[in-house]
């Protein structure tokens, strides 16, 4: 099995202490849902082609220029030639700016995270000094690196024998609470924050993210599933009709109690039936396309 190409692969240095270290995303990519646009005449899938959108050609993505637009239909064209020499130090080196204790950091500055694993046998060593030091304050670190040709601030913390580093959205990118939150409450009562804790204690328990599934998805496989057979569709059990509940200290009551499940409801014979819509048979016929714009003499890596 081939081994994973790293996101980025640089030197994590911590002072006058450096060892070469991979990025790896830590999202995988599992198999999920994906519906394609399809011609509902001739059964067939649709090409997303670029086009012109003054001329209307159509043109070839690996011979398109990136450019930034400075004013009404005015752009400044880049090539990727020209982005790779705005090479800085972070392109290549990772260093340890600052350790901050991880409760300092709001989840919400929380976005991507990698795998930050040594490159090599030979810097096993300096990767486990820098590792172990940093569980033993009970820090995490905070460095800089480009990804994707954007600087980010990550931060990175021991785990297992490796470590996990959290790219950090920037100040300017989180939108204040002010801006959302309206016309808060005052202070709740007493007594119903104290059975409200007891609600709170009563679902206590570990996270074990095994226990958290997508439910629509799940349900979409058996809409699908149901929709190939050409069977109905298996309802869902309804929640219990919560309109009856008076105020809010009723429903503290009425949840502490276990009285707020939702009830299976039997299966009744008005079932939506999950018809299969055929389409036409494919047909084929030759591609109708404008005259495309001919090809540079050098072609352009893809962005």
């Amino acid at each position: 099995m081939a081994e994973r190409r790293p996101l980025w692969q640089g030197q994590l240095k911590l002072s006058l202490v450096s060892c070469e270290v991979k990025l790896f995303p830590v999202l995988t990519h599992r198999e999920e849902i994906h519906f394609n646009l399809l011609n509902p005449e001739t059964g067939n899938r649709i090409r997303m082609q670029p086009t012109d959108a003054e001329t209307g050609e159509e043109l070839e993505r690996a011979d398109l220029v990136k450019g930034y637009q400075y004013s009404k239909d005015r752009y400044v064209v880049v090539t990727d030639e020209e982005l790779d020499e705005l090479k800085i130090e972070t392109s290549d080196v990772m260093a340890i700016e600052k350790f901050v204790p991880a409760t300092d950091i709001a989840p919400i500055f929380y976005d991507q995270s990698y795998y930050v694993v040594p490159a090599g046998k030979a810097d096993d060593e300096a990767f486990g000094v820098i590792r172990e030091a940093m569980r033993k304050a009970n820090k995490v670190a905070l460095a800089r690196v480009v990804i994707s040709r954007r600087e980010r601030v990550v931060a990175i913390e021991p785990e297992g024998k490796g470590m996990v580093g959290h790219s950090l959205h920037e100040a300017e990118d989180i939108r204040d609470m002010s801006d959302v939150l309206r016309g808060a409450g005052g202070k709740p009562e007493a007594d119903m924050v104290a059975i409200a804790a007891k609600l709170v204690e009563q679902k206590s328990g570990d996270f074990d993210p095994a226990d958290f599934k997508n439910r629509y998805e799940d349900r979409l496989r058996e809409l699908i599933d149901a929709k190939l057979a050409g069977e109905k569709l298996p309802e869902e059990p309804e929640e219990e009709d919560r309109s009856n509940v008076v105020d809010l200290m009723t429903a503290l009551k009425r949840s502490l109690a276990g009285k707020g499940k939702g009830k299976s409801k039997e299966a009744s014979g008005d079932k939506k039936s999950a018809t299969i819509h055929h389409l036409p048979s494919r047909k084929k016929s030759a591609p109708k396309r404008r005259s495309a714009v001919k090809a540079p003499a050098k072609r352009r890596r893809r962005g």
